[in-house]
């Protein structure tokens, strides 16, 4: 079977650029000369989320302390807990996160190998804080300044297995009025989103099917569907977000302090997948399929890889305000509310798509700054409001912390200078389908003299309305539940040690197909189930002065 070459084809559709669909995760946006893969709100959650505690001391106790927390972590949830603190300060803690992932799949047609465990881990500095507790002859007046992360994103899934059903390479054959063909049968223009798996092999064009019926479908996808083929892939995660923080409380009346902290965001986000179909049976063969280019006639599918790439860069503000006050000589509420977080977030992205023939040959695309599914975007996503509220009880050696925490999803706001529309339909999406939450978490320490213990739990609620479900039909539960242990040692009465320990669950799925704007292109495929465990290790120090 012969067909144009892939050079023909490629001088011919860059005359003819079309506005493409959706991909995998997220879908291709007009832009100018640019593709961005576009945002979900999913991306919103990812970047405004942020961890229920900061410090070796507060991931100890698991809490905010919205109530009033005499430490730097008050900078991080109500900063009205700086006049708590007794004298100036210096801190650092080293963080150290481990992700493990269980991947498993009950898809019909894809019989996953086992499950698939993975793990990964990462160490960088997590917290440097200053305090100063300025000189007063009544009152408490402490300033503090602190950078804390505030976000990891450090994950990894792997799965692999047998599909005897569907085939990845049926995603990218294009629907009616995604090809236009001339008055001699000819390829004309390709949309874009099918553009660069075409160029790599994995659809083909074949006119001579329009010379035994005009109204037939003229393109094949490498795969036969239905043939038994190795699926596997790979999907990375990594980056981090930090909070910069200037802040300072006063005590306005006894017992009564009032804060406020000027934070300013930045971070990174890394996403990376591979997926790939192997024949290892070898049921594909020259007569099923073959790829007529720059003169040579390529046979018989042997496998594929598809690839995608973003790197996000994000920075922006945001301004906490809280008030702390004293309702017994024990007990102490308080309440902190912070603003929207705007940020900006700037994109480079990639796709690329490589088909091994069984003669050898390899046909490749994509991930050049020129190519289609290839380029830079920015846009900005404007967080909720954030309110929490606390209560802090202190009886002797004991401190007990209980928070709640309340954020409206449905308010989360995405935009461009130019997105074609798009984001105003994802908003739409958002404040239909997202709603409020309340977090909540409880934490405790226990001052043994020289040795504090500490212990908390938290639960953190995914605000997406709408059921999910995993490949065996049971419902998914997105819902983080943590739980947190600590310990703290003053080696002198200025210096202390103090190590805290999160675990998280959670659950969640991945769809290695690429979907588009009319939802999957084909009834069946793959669906990952992935059970996350998250450890955070904080090691920090705090020297009093």
């Amino acid at each position: 079977m012969k067909s144009i070459t892939h050079i023909q084809r490629i001088a011919m559709l860059r005359i003819f650029p079309k506005c493409p669909l959706a991909v995998s995760l997220a879908v291709l946006l007009c832009g100018g000369s640019h593709l961005a893969l576009a945002q979900t709100a999913e991306d919103g959650l990812r970047f405004g989320q942020r961890l229920h505690a900061t410090g070796a001391r507060m991931t100890g106790m698991g809490t905010a302390g919205y109530g009033g927390f005499g430490d730097y972590g008050a900078l991080y949830g109500n900063p009205a807990g700086l006049g708590l603190v007794r004298h100036s300060s210096f801190s650092g803690n080293l963080h150290v996160v481990q992700a493990a992932e269980s991947a498993n799949s009950s898809t019909q047609g894809f019989a996953s190998r086992g499950v698939n465990d993975y793990e990964i881990s990462s160490a960088n500095v997590g917290n440097l804080a200053a305090l100063y507790k300025a000189p007063t002859r009544q009152g408490s007046l402490v300033f503090g300044a602190a950078i804390n992360q505030v976000g990891s994103f450090d994950r990894e899934l792997r799965f692999e297995g047998i599909n005897d059903i569907s085939t990845i390479t049926t995603s990218f054959l294009p629907l009616a009025g995604e090809y236009t063909l001339g008055e001699e049968g000819q390829l004309e223009s390709l949309d874009d989103f099918v553009f660069p798996a075409f160029n790599a092999g994995f659809v083909e064009y074949f006119p001579e099917f329009l010379d035994e019926n005009p109204e037939a479908y003229p393109f094949l996808q490498a795969v036969v569907p239905g043939t038994s083929i190795t699926q596997s892939g790979r999907v990375a995660e990594a980056g981090r977000v930090y909070e910069a923080s200037l802040g300072g409380a006063i005590e306005v009346a006894r017992g009564t302090f009032a804060g406020v902290s000027l934070n300013f965001v930045s971070g990174s986000y890394e996403f990376r997948s591979r997926f790939e179909e192997v024949d290892d049976l070898d049921l594909n063969t020259a007569a099923d399929y073959s790829v007529y280019s720059d003169g040579n006639l390529l046979e018989g599918f042997e496998s594929l890889s598809y690839r995608q790439r973003l790197d996000s860069d994000l920075t922006g503000f945001n301004l906490r305000l809280g008030i702390s006050t004293e309702i017994s000589s024990n007990l102490r509420a308080g309440v902190a509310i912070e603003s929207p977080t705007t940020l900006r977030v700037d994109e480079s992205y990639g796709t690329s798509f490589e088909t091994f023939f069984d003669d050898g040959s390899i046909l490749a695309y994509g991930d050049h700054a020129d190519d289609v599914g290839s380029g830079i975007f920015e846009y900005r996503v404007r967080t909720p409001w954030r309110l929490g509220v606390g209560v802090s009880w202190e009886i002797g050696g004991f401190t007990i912390l209980v928070d709640t925490e309340v954020m409206d999803w449905s308010q989360m706001m995405f935009s461009a200078s130019s997105d074609g529309g798009y984001f105003e339909d994802l908003n739409d999406q958002i404040g239909e389908e997202y709603g409020a939450v309340v977090n909540v978490s409880g934490g405790a320490e226990i001052n043994l003299g020289r040795v504090l213990l500490r212990a908390g739990a938290a639960l953190q609620r995914d605000p997406l309305g709408v059921d999910l479900f995993t490949s065996s039909g049971s419902p998914l539960n997105r819902d983080q539940q943590l739980y947190s242990f600590g310990a703290g040692y003053h080696l002198s009465p200025k210096f202390r040690l103090d190590l805290g320990l999160t675990v998280a669950e959670f659950e969640g799925t991945y769809l290695p197909y690429p979907v588009d704007a009319y939802g999957t292109r084909q009834a069946y495929g793959p669906q990952i189930d992935e059970t996350v465990e998250r450890f955070q290790f904080v090691l920090g120090a705090t020297y009093g002065f």
